[in-house]
């Protein structure tokens, strides 16, 4: 009997958030609710891995869509680690600029995600499997233990994470979206070497997108393998 990937459930909710949509370039605007790679990236804060991937399958909105605009000061440069020296220096009051943004306020959200292993990257020993990691992760969901702050978007709006069930009472709107962003795919290749493997990223992260749709505060996802068969239709 195959190994089944067990589907995890998490609680995520903040003062603020903002999921940008790429078509706004300077000025930012978020889109109505969590993009699948923003749930994504709370699940992998708390609990990542080489050997797992976490893949985004329900989304329940459980507070009412409120957005707030406000504007604030960003710098509109950076320093890079190449060519770095005594010398580089970034002046912010030069380099100071007035953005503004569409945020989503007081947002919760649970969101369902399924847990895979990686067959590319090499097993961690005998008992290698889902149950060892669902348990990992359950563990420390109910201990509040993270690798990193979670955050909704941005990573100025911090989120706090909670253990869930996924029958938590949703809101009741419905709305078509349209083209939301699914997540990026990056060219990846493994090379094993001894016990662990080595990977590379070779060139740009391709973003997927998919239709999203509202339906009785519940967002379904669809698998990366249903985005991505898509995505190839169309190219």
């Amino acid at each position: 009997m195959p190994d089944t990937p067990p589907r995890l459930f998490l609680r995520a909710e903040g003062p603020l958030a903002c999921f940008s949509r790429p078509e706004f370039s300077v000025e930012r605007a978020s889109y109505p609710w969590i993009t699948p790679s923003a749930a994504r990236a709370i699940f992998e804060a708390v609990l990542w891995k080489p050997r797992i991937r976490w893949e985004i399958r329900q989304i329940r909105v459980l507070k009412p869509i409120r957005w707030l605009a406000f504007r604030r000061n960003e710098i509109g440069a950076r320093i890079t680690m190449r060519g770095l020296d005594a010398d580089t220096r970034l002046l912010t009051d030069q380099e100071r600029q007035q953005r503004n943004t569409l945020a989503l306020r007081d947002v919760a959200y649970v969101i369902a995600a399924d847990l895979h292993l990686r067959h590319e990257v090499p097993r961690d020993g005998e008992h290698d499997n889902h149950a060892k990691y669902r348990d990992m992760f359950q563990r420390r969901l109910d201990k509040g233990q993270v690798f990193h702050r979670p955050y909704l978007g941005c990573r100025e709006f911090a989120a706090e994470v909670f253990t869930a069930t996924g029958d938590e009472p949703a809101i009741a709107d419905t709305l078509d979206h349209g083209p939301m962003v699914y997540d990026f795919r990056f060219p990846v290749r493994y090379d094993a070497v001894d016990k662990g493997s080595h990977r590379w990223r070779d060139g740009k992260a391709e973003p997927l997108l998919y239709d999203a749709h509202l339906r009785g505060g519940v967002i379904e996802v669809p698998t990366l393998a249903e985005v991505e068969g898509q995505a190839g239709a169309l190219s």
